[in-house]
């Protein structure tokens, strides 16, 4: 057996020194009958080839939003 593994540090197409991620001032709120409820407030990261993030914190701080913000499926929360 005698295959190439490409190292999993290193961009397949794009700058090399561009992030694959870039998220800035992230807000999400949700709206209920008594008004508007903000969940998470101006959250920012970059996270750039070869890095790994994680998201850390106390028990209903946002870290789920977040995540869930980042995908795009906020949809099912609550």
């Amino acid at each position: 057996m005698n295959e190439a593994v490409r190292d999993p540090a290193t961009p397949t197409n794009g700058p090399a020194n561009a992030p694959i991620i870039e998220i800035e001032n992230l807000s999400i709120s949700f709206f209920t009958r008594k008004g508007e409820i903000p969940a998470v407030m101006d959250f920012s990261c970059t996270v750039m080839p070869g890095e790994a993030m994680g998201i850390v914190g106390e028990s209903g701080c946002g870290k789920s939003t977040v995540s869930l913000g980042i995908m795009r499926d906020l949809s099912n929360i609550g």
